[in-house]
Order: structure tokens, then sequence, then C-alpha cells
């Protein structure tokens, strides 16, 4: 694996795919938080409100759940597949497509397959849930290439200041 285009091409390692659903369950959660966090200036009396780090512990727990028991396997099933339909494809950007599309069905997957079992077959019902579920499954796949690149930039730095 010479070359930087070809990084987007080989499938990650297991490590790196548990690392990143613990940053992606990280990222999600600080955003989620702070988009429903109440200002105390704009809080009702006699109304209770989480505190901030409580909120933040739930949340972290609800979407590492999501990530360890259905994004991260089927996101390996997802890798099978699009590795074997990228060898297929003659050119870089056909490769990285199929790759990215792979991705995108995931996404809609995992969220079609949580909406199923959580809401009882209701699943059009609670688009909310699909939605973050398939941003999830996308910023799951954007730290896996940011570790992925930072690893290789890491491992030829390395080698090229004691080389």
């Amino acid at each position: 694996m010479s070359n930087p285009k070809g990084l987007a091409l080989h499938s990650v390692s297991f490590p790196v795919r548990i690392f990143s659903a613990l940053l992606t369950c990280i990222s999600i959660s600080v955003i989620m938080v702070f988009i429903n966090y109440v200002p105390i200036a704009e809080r009702m009396e006699n109304t209770y409100y989480y505190p901030l780090w409580y909120s933040l512990v739930i949340a972290v727990l609800i979407t590492l759940a999501i990530a360890i028991f259905l994004i991260l396997p089927l996101s390996l099933l997802t890798d099978a597949v699009t590795m074997s339909l990228t060898r297929r494809f003659k050119g870089v950007a056909m490769q990285v497509v199929s790759i990215m599309i792979g991705y995108v069905l995931l996404a809609g997957l995992s969220g079609v397959l949580f909406s199923v079992f959580v809401f009882r077959g209701n699943t059009f019902l609670y688009m909310d849930a699909i939605r973050q579920i398939c941003i999830m499954t996308l910023i799951f796949l954007g730290w896996q290439y940011i570790l992925r690149a930072g690893s290789y930039w890491l491992k030829n730095n390395t080698q090229a200041k004691t080389g």
C-alpha cells in the first residue's frame, strides 16, 4: 500500500473499527447533548432537568450500544461485499464510489433494522431515529478513514526518520 489513493480501497482493521465506534459515539453524544441542552435562564420552574454530564453519559451508552451491536457487525459485512465489488472496477474513483454506496446502504439498513426492532414495526413513523443512525454510520465511516490515514501517515513518518 504505497500510494495514498489506495488507502481507502483496503479493509480497516478491527481495532481501528472499535476505536472509531467509540469516537463516533462520543462525537454524536456531545452534539446531541448540546443541541438538547436547556440553559439555566430558559428553564421552567418546578421542572426537573438532567445535568449535562448525566445526559452525556446516557447518550454515550445508547449510541455505544447501537454502534457495537448494529453498525460494527454490519460494517464488517459491508466491507467484505464492497471489497469484492471494488476489485471488479477499473479506476480509483469508481472503487471509492462503490465503497460510499455500500456505506450509505449500510446506514439505511441499520436505521431500518433499529426502527423495526425498537419501535415494533412502525418503521417510518420514527424517521428521526433512522436519520440519526444514518448520520452515525457515515460519521463512523469518516472516523475509520481518518484513523486509518493517521496510522498510515505515522507509519510512513517513522520509517522516514529511522530509514
